[in-house]
């Protein structure tokens, strides 16, 4: 694990978050699914610019573009079973069989992490090089929002929502 990431259980939330399930859904599109498809997209442009700008630089990472892009299509994945499976059985009041699909997005998340932890990496914790252009300031400022972002999320679906549709928890009421 990189010395610059704030590993996942020891983060703090950042903002109050809506007691009720379909709420809670409902600010996890809004505030993190919208807001990853909109920032990867950015961050692909400024990553493409910066990699033909400074090729050959001895500060670019090798394979930037390329890991922001795989991250993106699997998130986009993840995202999509969600929204489309998920999250409506959630809002619907869960279902017997929510285990198998609720373990599945954690697998993805875990997943998502090392993807994250890579990145982090790669970028040296997200500090651009002296003298570095201010469009590299700038990707490396939004991977810095990307990955604090997908780590809240993260954070709120597996410790919050996920855990209230669980067999353990329907046990527990």
């Amino acid at each position: 694990m990189s010395a610059h990431v704030v590993p996942l259980e020891r983060q703090a939330f950042a903002e109050p978050l809506p007691a009720d399930s379909g709420a809670l859904i409902d600010h996890i599109l809004q505030r993190y699914h919208e807001t990853h498809r909109r920032e990867f997209e950015e961050l692909l442009a400024m990553a493409r610019r910066v990699e033909v700008a400074h090729a050959g630089h001895p500060d670019l990472p090798e394979g930037l573009f390329r890991l922001l892009q795989e991250m993106k299509i699997e998130l986009d994945m993840h995202m999509c079973k969600e929204e489309h499976v998920l999250f409506p059985l959630m809002k619907s009041g869960g279902h017997a069989m929510i285990d198998q699909p609720v373990s599945m997005m954690l697998v993805d998340h875990e997943d998502h992490l090392a993807l994250a932890y890579l990145l982090d990496d790669m970028t040296g914790g997200c500090i651009p090089p002296l003298g570095a252009c201010s469009t590299w300031r700038a990707l490396y400022a939004g991977i810095r929002k990307l990955l604090d972002d997908l780590r809240e999320h993260i954070r709120i679906e597996n410790t919050i929502l996920f855990p209230r549709f669980t067999a353990a928890e329907r046990e527990a009421v």
